[in-house]
């Protein structure tokens, strides 16, 4: 609702911003002076001709370059523009000049040779004979009388054709931005539909591994379970989550983890901070985790695995290790992979990954911005 309105509110000052633009430098020395659309035919032609070439750019934007342009109809595209300025010229022309055929220049300079040279009755003298009329530079200028087509065409051509040009650069550019936005959430969504799977699998051996032993924490693997799978089918899917919910998912993975596992391997995870008000791209953190105990865990080595999540101000810092062992899973998998991709297309400047992988420990450090 705030992005909408700010959009309508930033549009609406450019129009008036171009809607006065003409009237901000004036001949009379002031910085801006508001149009007299009621006295001045002058400033009523400017206002006019603005607020016409105002509603052809939205037009432009939203309906000639989507529905022609855009459609590989650019002959088309192009007919259509030149149609429209003949008509900008020609309302032009007609406010401006009413008495001058649009496109008869000759008869244009003709009125206003006779125009300015025709003596009047209050310029004749009976017995002096013509008397002397001058005109100013302004008076000048607005006669046009050196002949050609009204000043108003050039100008009317020039916004015209910036008009044209700004809606065509914005247009291509905001097109171009979607057709990338497109292509990152279609990235995106391939990469969780590897991930969900990916989880899926590792837990279900997990709780394999205890029906096998006949384990009385089966059943309560089963319903740690089903709160990861909750979370996959209810969350997975949403641009940000909760941060505290991640957490919690993470918690109860580390926990069925632990209730697998028993004391064959030595877990230390430790939290710290508030995560409450926080936000983060749902399964970010649990592939770096996952992997330490998919790789540093084996019931006839020393295993050791450490997880510490601290949060602090607007980041959250996940740093995991596990020391090498024989891995009884020797697959290298794709959620790590994965996870790293999404970093780098999600938080491509808000997150720091570094990764230790020696004769001894693997250990990986991501901070990662959550506020």
């Amino acid at each position: 609702m705030k992005k909408k309105i700010s959009f309508y509110a930033m549009h609406f000052c450019l129009c008036f911003v171009f809607l006065f633009l003409p009237y901000a430098f004036t001949s009379t020395g002031s910085v801006f002076s508001l149009p007299k659309l009621a006295a001045n035919p002058h400033d009523r032609i400017y206002f006019f001709i603005y607020f016409l070439l105002l509603l052809f750019f939205y037009f432009n934007y939203y309906i000639l370059i989507p529905k022609i342009y855009f459609k590989e109809k650019q002959i088309s595209y192009v007919i259509t523009l030149a149609c429209f300025l003949l008509f900008f010229l020609w309302i032009s022309n007609v406010f401006d000049t009413p008495e001058s055929n649009f496109l008869d220049f000759r008869e244009h300079k003709k009125n206003h040779f006779n125009e300015m040279f025709r003596p009047h009755s209050k310029d004749f003298n009976h017995d002096r004979g013509p008397v002397s009329h001058s005109l100013s530079p302004s008076e000048l200028n607005d006669q046009n009388h050196f002949g050609g087509p009204p000043t108003q065409y050039s100008h009317t051509i020039l916004v015209y054709l910036i008009g044209v040009i700004s809606s065509l650069f914005i247009a291509i550019k905001n097109r171009l931005q979607k057709v990338e936005e497109d292509k990152m959430k279609s990235e995106l969504s391939f990469l969780k539909a590897q991930i969900n799977p990916h989880f899926l699998f590792n837990t279900l051996n997990s709780i394999y591994s205890l029906a096998i032993k006949k384990d009385d924490k089966t059943a309560d693997a089963v319903v740690q379970l089903s709160e990861l799978m909750r979370y996959i089918i209810t969350n997975a899917n949403d641009d940000v989550i909760a941060l505290e919910k991640e957490i919690n998912y993470i918690n109860n993975f580390i926990l069925l983890q632990k209730t697998r596992l028993g004391n064959t391997a030595a877990i230390d995870y430790t939290l710290e901070g508030n995560p409450f008000g926080k936000a983060i791209t749902p399964l970010i953190l649990i592939s770096f985790i996952e992997n330490a105990f998919k790789h540093g865990v084996n019931p006839n080595e020393n295993s050791e695995i450490c997880i510490r999540i601290s949060i602090a101000g607007d980041y959250l810092t996940l740093f995991v290790s596990n020391n090498k062992v024989q891995s009884i899973q020797s697959d290298s998998g794709i959620g790590l992979q994965n996870t790293i991709e999404r970093l780098s297309l999600l938080y491509p400047n808000n997150h720091v990954l570094s990764i230790d992988d020696n004769s001894k420990m693997y250990l990986v450090t991501l901070t990662i911005k959550v506020g």
